[in-house]
């Protein structure tokens, strides 16, 4: 698939390679903690979001770069990760619609009555991570919200990075592109790691990284194939000289 702006026609149609596993999960039941229809976001999730583009507009100077390079969903956001923050500097500067859905830990922050009720409003949903793995829920939930043409956020560092230097990526990134069939949108976001009032944030969006590798690779070459591919996109935006 080649690059297309956000407001091209979707990809409905488009074919694209699912894994048996992929579709054994689609088939489950979606988790009741999980906005169903990212097609169509709650007021909440428009309202939020449409609050936080113009505050960070208004506080500080950012600068986005790449939208042309938005791909037609579905598709996985793979961005480095500053501060907790940084989905503020990433979702307000994708199309309102799809809903993009951004993870947190069942047992920390869905830990109450409205936090249940609120968070799912605004594409938050819950997982169980094992060792920094997803567990089979939500890896469930990802290919569930992907199967409905949906946008999933994703941090494949794990932890904070800071400056310039990408921790390691986590290959489960990989794993979920080519089990879906469904392209990387890599974006790196410069400036948050020191964050203060207007101060300058660069948003970098690069072209999509497909997951078209040879079908005759074995799984982990290819994942790892993926993977190498989105750390080079990141390593490319932080790496990219900011404009005097």
């Amino acid at each position: 698939m080649s690059s297309r702006g956000p407001l091209e026609a979707d990809s409905t149609d488009r074919k694209r390679y699912t894994s048996p596993e992929y579709r054994e999960l689609v088939a489950g039941p979606l988790d009741p903690l999980v906005h169903p229809d990212p097609q169509h976001p709650t007021r909440l999730y428009r309202r939020v979001r449409r609050i936080v583009r113009w505050l960070v507009k208004v506080l500080f100077r950012v600068m986005v770069i790449g939208v042309e390079n938005i791909p037609a969903p579905p598709y996985i956001i793979a961005a480095n990760h500053q501060a907790w923050f940084d989905p503020a500097f990433i979702i307000p500067f994708f199309p309102e619609a799809p809903v993009i859905y951004t993870m947190a830990k069942r047992e920390t922050v869905f830990n109450s009555g409205w936090k249940r009720r609120l968070l799912p409003l605004i594409g938050v949903f819950p997982i169980s991570p094992q060792r920094g793995e997803l567990d089979e829920a939500g890896l469930r939930t990802v290919y569930q919200v992907l199967e409905r043409r949906g946008v999933v956020l994703i941090f494949p560092e794990g932890r904070y990075s800071r400056g310039r230097a990408l921790r390691p990526l986590k290959a489960g990134i990989g794993f979920f592109a080519l089990q879906a069939g469904v392209p990387i949108c890599p974006v790196t976001v410069r400036g948050t790691d020191r964050l203060r009032p207007f101060s300058r944030i660069e948003v970098t969006i690069g072209p999509p990284v497909l997951p078209d590798a040879p079908a005759w690779w074995e799984l982990s070459s290819r994942v790892q194939k993926i993977v190498d591919n989105v750390r080079l996109a990141l390593t490319n935006g932080l790496r990219r000289r900011r404009p005097q």
